[in-house]
């Protein structure tokens, strides 16, 4: 009797071990599909990432999991995502007609002088041409490979912004 109650209470003990591992797994992947969707998303507020000069280098985005504190209380950053350089996908000029010029995002884009007859640059009346400024495409991909936990996990997230006619976007 001792012995059969020894194999299922051993049998319980190995059980819990193995479902313990699956939950941490499930944790630490949790914590990388956390840092590798927030890590673009805070690259992509910056603003600056997209102007001219374009960034050449990765930006490194810590976090602790409860987004203010230290999670575990050692004092060392729990999980970090790098993210790329963005790759710019499409460009496509704004037309001057297609340019609300009450809006200081699309006045800065006009390039002129306005008139009843449209914008008028060094060429003459433009209404028709294309403005100062282009729709752009661009992925911004994120890896997170937290050698503590082992968790590896990359993410790409698109962004659609407005910039100068002349940022380069190689398609």
């Amino acid at each position: 009797m001792v012995g059969i109650f020894m194999i299922i209470v051993t049998s319980l003990i190995s059980s819990s071990t193995i479902n313990f591992k699956i939950a941490a797994n499930q944790q630490y992947h949790m914590e990388a599909k956390v840092a590798a969707k927030n890590a673009p998303e805070g690259y992509m507020s910056n603003s600056a990432n997209f102007k001219i000069p374009l960034p050449t280098s990765n930006s490194v985005f810590d976090f602790n999991f409860d987004g203010k504190t230290d999670a575990n209380g050692d004092d060392v950053v729990d999980i970090s995502a790098t993210v790329s350089p963005p790759s710019c996908t499409a460009s496509k000029a704004i037309s001057q007609v297609d340019l609300d010029l009450t809006k200081p995002e699309d006045a800065q884009c006009a390039g002129g002088v306005q008139s009843t007859q449209g914008i008028i640059g060094a060429g003459g009346a433009s209404a028709n041409s294309n403005s100062w400024c282009a729709n752009m495409n661009w992925e911004v991909a994120a890896e997170v490979d937290d050698a503590a936990t082992g968790a590896q996990l990359d993410m790409t997230q698109g962004v659609s912004t407005r910039a100068i006619i002349g940022t380069p976007c190689p398609t």
